[in-house]
């Protein structure tokens, strides 16, 4: 179990960049492309994957500097009517007072800018979503890290922490169990059992031998997990609720349904997570993949 759960060397995940035009005043803007990855690093309960050589989820929403309008880079093309112009300025400004530091965001600000901006201009309400998403798992990029042999769902995540409770049992020297908790910790927050993350961050946070690199790492874990992450996964809630009442591809449908249930759980909205999950199982449509967590999660909810 720790061998799987070693945190990897990161190789940066091959991407290059064109400047081209900002789609919002008279700048240009670095557009990313994807050139390699990989998805050995697994996937989450709510479906954010993993490549073990890094995030390109961290490149795919450019910035335009002068300004801070933003956007997927494979929307940078599209033409902003001028009538827009003050809406578009005032959804900037409005997700700017939110920013820590006004004037250097944080990735997942600038999803959240994005978010704004495809609001004021008509974007799908699965589309917003995306973006909310997005912010929300860039910030549990920060969290978490990357592990080597990927964590593949909620089903593998329980199985890992199962066989944590047991190590745990054991006299483990300090550096040992330090180790164990905080990865512990990690794995919680990727299957969404949020009261078995809260508890293992708070165990390793109070152990006497860990450094001050490591009470770092667990109050970052603590506030990306608790504070940041919550935040945008209750606004992807709301546009997933109203994407999924909508007429769409039936695939990506019940992709919503599930991550709308999955996001009930993580937040602590038990009822809705139940009704969410049962209405994926029997989702005709819905692949087997989703319809088989759905029901893991469900018992784990209890029926």
């Amino acid at each position: 179990m720790l061998v799987l759960l070693i945190l990897s060397q990161a190789f940066a995940t091959g991407i290059r960049f064109d400047e081209v035009p900002c789609p919002f005043g008279d700048d240009t803007v670095r557009k990313y492309q994807k050139l390699s990855a990989n998805t050995f690093g697994g996937y989450d309960s709510d479906l954010a994957t993993y490549s073990t050589r890094g995030q390109f989820r961290t490149h795919a929403i450019s910035t335009c500097t002068n300004n801070y309008f933003s956007a997927m880079g494979s929307n940078l093309e599209r033409t902003i009517s001028s009538d827009k112009n003050v809406q578009v300025q005032a959804a900037i400004d409005a997700s700017r007072n939110t920013w820590a530091d006004r004037d250097e965001p944080t990735v997942w600000e600038r999803y959240d800018t994005a978010a704004r901006i495809a609001v004021v201009l008509g974007d799908a309400p699965l589309d917003i979503a995306e973006l909310y998403l997005n912010a929300s798992w860039t910030a549990r990029d920060q969290a978490v890290g990357v592990y080597v042999g990927g964590l593949d769902g909620p089903i593998a995540a329980r199985k890992i922490l199962d066989l944590g409770k047991v190590e745990l049992q054991k006299d483990l020297i300090p550096e040992s169990k330090a180790v164990l908790l905080y990865n512990l910790a990690r794995v919680a927050h990727r299957g969404g059992f949020v009261a078995e993350r809260d508890e293992h961050v708070r165990e390793f946070l109070s152990l006497p031998s860990i450094s001050d690199a490591e009470r770092k790492a667990g109050m970052a874990l603590k506030t990306l997990s608790q504070v940041v992450e919550p935040k945008y996964q209750e606004l992807a809630m709301s546009f997933l609720q109203a994407g999924v009442g909508q007429p769409g591809d039936p695939l990506r449908i019940a992709r919503a349904q599930y991550q709308l249930a999955d996001l009930a759980r993580r937040l602590g909205k038990t009822e809705q997570a139940r009704a969410g999950y049962k209405e994926v199982a029997s989702n005709s449509e819905a692949p087997d993949q989703l319809q088989s967590m759905a029901n893991f999660l469900l018992g784990e909810i209890g029926h």
